[in-house]
């Protein structure tokens, strides 16, 4: 059993326990028209002790069965009238008290005793589990903990790129590194009377600097996700478990880097780079669609998660075709092997920290928690991938 804060399409919220995706435990609904429930919950329905207030200003306090009031209980109109007894399916079969008529035997005061008893212990275990949640929070996964530490996390990647492009300008060998963009068009020859193919070279990379925009892309989401206004947005997306910001940066700035690995290994032809970037851009579009689609079900739906699985496989067919397809594995150079093997590792973590979330297995249960894992995967990831890949341009031609 888990303890989280859900907002429904139409505003409603559900602050409290839950089992699996269902509400289970205790809990408190609120309607936009600020009908509220606080009490117990089993299988998504309130059942045991509760208190009911409608948008009008009635009250039920008592018991509850699959959603409805079923048991003992007080109904408080507000105009103050009290209708007390026993309650089957939502309606009142047993009538014990109407306040101020005395028309009906008066309800036992041991029962009055019994009702507020119950109410109030119903109060302490709500707060009790409120202070949990409050004191879970301090220590380490908060709104506030993660606004300093996506301000940490950008300051590093921001260090990071302005030492390579202080490298990549001051370094005559890294300056000097480019990679050709290409053209392998079609054209009419009319010496042999039939298509063949155009190369043509189109303009050259300054292969070092990009890596350094790629560094400070990844800082400019985090610093922008710290700024007062935009803060609140990321804030309240988290609420619903979703982190658009993360998955618009990821599109760009993992987009590019895959793009620069796919030019170091040979891949020059403009309209391969492009289908590279758009699928690795398709692959997170897909992490932000499950996060919004799953908002609504009660079931997670995987299918955006395997369809962005396929995108994201499509750019690494290519540029293992370019780095083995004509080459001996002894020759390769060390530094290709580390870029596979450590794009592989760190491009599984991150769908494995997305699955963590979905299945709620331990501390991942708090949505706060995957979102840190997002942004230690993230810094780690890119910190490891772009020194890397400056391996490779201080390689030997």
């Amino acid at each position: 059993m888990n303890r989280k804060v859900y907002t429904y399409p139409d505003g409603t919220t559900y602050n409290g326990e839950w089992e699996g995706n269902k509400r289970h435990g205790y809990g408190i609904w609120i309607r936009p028209d600020g009908t509220r429930y606080e009490g117990e919950w089993e299988n998504d329905k309130p059942n045991g002790r509760g208190i009911l207030t409608n948008a009008d200003g009635s009250t039920y306090s008592g018991d509850w069965k699959d959603g409805k009031r079923h048991g003992r209980g007080t109904v408080v109109y507000p105009d103050g009238t009290k209708r007390s007894g026993i309650w089957r399916a939502g309606r009142l079969v047993e009538e014990k008290e109407v306040a101020g008529t005395g028309a009906v035997h008066p309800f036992p005061e041991e029962d009055h005793r019994e009702l507020q008893k119950t109410d109030r212990e119903l109060q302490r275990r709500m707060e009790k589990i409120e202070g949990k949640e409050k004191q879970a929070k301090l220590p380490g996964i908060s709104f506030g903990y993660l606004k300093k530490f996506n301000f940490v996390m950008g300051f590093l990647h921001l260090v990071q790129g302005a030492l390579m492009l202080y490298f990549a300008i001051t370094i005559e060998q890294i300056s000097n590194f480019r990679t050709p963009v290409r053209s392998n068009f079609l054209e009419f020859d009319t010496g042999a009377m039939r298509l063949v193919t155009n190369p043509e070279q189109l303009f050259e990379v300054p292969f070092a600097i990009f890596v350094s925009v790629f560094l400070f892309l990844s800082a400019l989401a985090h610093f922008i996700i710290v700024m007062p206004g935009a803060n609140r947005v990321y804030n309240r997306d988290l609420e619903k478990g979703i982190n658009r910001f993360r998955w618009h940066e990821y599109s760009l700035s993992s987009s590019l880097m895959i793009v620069l690995i796919a030019m170091l290994f040979g891949v020059y032809d403009i309209g391969a780079l492009i289908a590279i970037f758009i699928l690795n851009a398709s692959m997170n579009w897909f992490g932000l669609l499950m996060e919004q689609l799953n908002r609504y079900t009660e079931k997670t739906s995987w299918t955006p998660f395997v369809f962005g699985s396929i995108a994201g496989f499509g750019p690494w067919v290519i540029i293992v075709l370019h780095a083995f397809g004509n080459a001996d594995p002894a020759e390769v150079p060390w530094f290709v092997y580390a870029i596979i093997g450590s794009y592989f590792v760190f491009f599984n973590l991150f769908p494995v920290n997305m699955i963590l979330q979905y299945k709620k297995v331990g501390k991942w249960a708090d949505y706060l928690y995957g979102e840190r894992g997002y942004i230690i995967l993230s810094l780690l990831a890119k910190s490891v991938l772009a020194w890397l890949v400056y391996a490779g341009v201080m390689q030997p031609n």
